[in-house]
């Protein structure tokens, strides 16, 4: 009897010294992956492209209908939105959803801005346009990085914006 309860009161005192903060619980993990939503939204904001590479995995992809294929790496995710903010310097976004599970967020938002210094291959028709979209981002996080973001939104529409269909 001795021994039974000398094991049980062994196994209640490692029990009770065990840290439970450290654990990653559901409803943490999908609270930081909303702060790091939150983040990646701000430094969007910012144009901040070293902020915004150190939120991915270094072995992430990005995924858009802007290109072919996927990128890669935390390189690529600056040359993309470097791009961005270079062609359109104004460039806002605005949350307008946010849903956020346990491996992911999903981001509804609009961007806002001048298509002030269109690419080399651009048309010059498209200079000094405002564009409005509305976009989604899904981004895939694992161990508090971002895996893999795919990204939608309505090309036509902006290429309606930026003048493509008033061409002759």
């Amino acid at each position: 009897m001795k021994i039974v309860t000398a094991v049980t009161i062994c196994a209640c005192l490692l029990f009770f010294s065990i840290d439970f903060s450290q654990a990653q619980q559901p409803g943490d993990l999908s609270s930081r992956n909303r702060q790091l939503a939150e983040i990646w939204l701000k430094d969007l904001n910012l144009h901040d492209t070293v902020s915004l590479a150190s939120l991915y995995d270094r072995d992430c992809q990005l995924l858009s209908p802007n290109w072919e294929g996927a990128k890669t790496g935390q390189a690529a995710v600056r040359e993309v939105y470097s791009r961005y903010f270079s062609s359109t310097p104004d460039l806002r976004h605005t949350l307008t959803r946010l849903l956020v599970t346990d491996s992911a967020a999903v981001i509804e938002y609009q961007s806002d801005g001048t298509f002030s210094h269109p690419e080399k291959n651009a048309p010059e028709y498209m200079r000094g346009k405002k564009y409005s979209l509305q976009n989604c981002t899904i981004l895939d996080i694992r161990n508090g990085k971002i895996l893999k973001q795919v990204n939608y939104f309505d090309q036509v529409s902006f290429l309606r914006q930026v003048g493509f269909f008033n061409q002759k």
